[in-house]
């Protein structure tokens, strides 16, 4: 009898976070026909926090015989885990990461459905959670993301009134009890948005996805960062799902210093090269597509800056799951190379980033794939490396892994899984950066 009241009572509270939390996070327009389909396939796959298992810290699990205590691996050592259930709760989507340069102490901001988690990552085999800055207005959403500039964070939610949070990260300094943090300022120019993305060398926001611009890049100067000024708008798509910003020093010398946004346009299909230079003439030097583009999601140059390896959200095919490279050599002439496929699995490839000569995946239900970059030109992208924090399928799919960070000392990256927790793992032999 106890024992099913114990069911009944774990049923229950799974009900309960779903309500709380809502489905785990998407990559499409929740106002989309396909947003709401995959919104509903989330729900089906969920899986609640108290499923998300116990912390793992102190004691590296290395990656022996491809595995690295439960978890299928390859190249790739466990050095920590902390569950959903210790980070706060809710749904989890995206993450970023920030040094503070005082102490060198380094920080992931993970963000979840309502609030985001601050977790001192400096000792990669001992991570602390420093404790939640709360949603907007207590809403919650599925889709949440976080970015970085000079010591401030920039939180937005999706599908919900909040507005961007701003937050000053040397608050986490000296933190050694769990905290309820409250936000610095908080921007309500905008209700909802997509993705964020900061151009750190100039100090302008790029938002996707916003209720504002047609849910098109809206643009704001954030070199005073508690206060947002519009300064721009590029509305000739029907989305932006997401934008990668930086100021260019590729091999196009005709564009040096220049900056340049590349953009993904979600359903639109398009990837795109804009030169974002001057906010109220935005120039469009390439736009493309490749064959039975489905929703270009989003992309991460080579190091090099001559091809982009573009992930396509709702492709997965039973040969394996697709990146796309794009020869980038030229901006106003961006062409399409050709994709890899490989046999790593039907899962779902999602956000990317390059270090070195590899490429960082988070690859849903695939976990953490590690590609090495070094013949894009002819769009081969060879699995070196792989942790996967979901051992019960690759198949396609919207829970496990939302996003990979290669970012940390050390050649450390974090690994987010949807409502299940935070890794932090370290690549090694061949999946390590060369």
């Amino acid at each position: 009898m106890l024992r099913g009241v114990r069911r009944i009572t774990l049923a229950a509270t799974a009900v309960l976070l779903l309500a709380l939390a809502g489905p785990p996070a998407t990559a499409h327009d929740p106002e989309t026909p396909e947003g709401r389909a995959e919104q509903a396939e989330m729900l089906r796959i969920y899986e609640p926090t108290w499923r998300s298992g116990t912390a793992l810290a102190g004691a590296p699990v290395t990656c022996v015989n491809g595995m690295a205590g439960t978890y299928p691996c390859k190249n790739v050592d466990l050095l920590s885990f902390l569950p959903q259930s210790a980070l706060g709760g809710g749904g989890s989507s995206s993450m970023w990461y920030w040094t503070d340069t005082r102490d060198s102490n380094e920080y992931i901001l993970y963000c979840r459905s309502n609030g985001v988690s601050f977790v001192n990552v400096t000792d990669p085999s001992n991570p602390r959670y420093l404790g939640n800055l709360p949603s907007s207005n207590g809403v919650s959403s599925s889709w949440c993301d976080v970015r970085t500039y000079k010591n401030y964070a920039y939180i937005g939610k999706d599908s919900v009134s909040h507005g961007i949070q701003i937050f000053n990260l040397n608050k986490l300094q000296g933190v050694t009890t769990t905290q309820t943090f409250t936000a610095d300022a908080r921007f309500t120019g905008l209700t909802n948005s997509h993705t964020l993305s900061i151009n750190q060398n100039t100090g302008f926001l790029y938002v996707s996805g916003a209720n504002t611009c047609s849910k098109g890049l809206t643009i704001y100067d954030i070199k005073t960062p508690l206060s947002l000024k519009s300064a721009g708008c590029y509305s000739r798509e029907v989305y932006s799902h997401e934008s990668v910003v930086v100021n260019y020093t590729g091999p196009d010398t005709r564009y040096t210093g220049r900056e340049i946004a590349f953009n993904y346009t979600g359903q639109g299909r398009r990837f795109q090269i804009l030169d974002v230079t001057d906010k109220a003439a935005i120039k469009v030097l390439s736009s493309v597509t490749h064959p039975g583009a489905s929703f270009i999601h989003q992309g991460f140059a080579t190091s090099d800056y001559k091809h982009m390896i573009v992930n396509d959200e709702t492709i997965s095919t039973a040969g394996g799951s697709p990146d796309f490279v794009y020869n980038i050599e030229k901006l106003d002439a961006a062409r399409y190379v050709g994709k890899d496929v490989g046999t790593r699995g039907t899962f779902v490839n999602h956000n990317g980033y390059t270090v070195g000569n590899r490429h960082f995946q988070a690859s849903y239900r695939g976990g953490l794939r590690i590609l090495d970059t070094t013949s894009a030109a002819t769009a081969k992208l060879p699995e070196v490396g792989y942790f996967d924090v979901d051992p019960s399928s690759n198949a396609s799919g919207y829970s496990g892994s939302w996003m990979a960070l290669p970012y940390l000392k050390n050649g450390v990256v974090a690994v987010q899984s949807i409502g299940v927790g935070l890794f932090l793992v370290r690549p090694t032999g061949a999946a390590a950066v060369s």
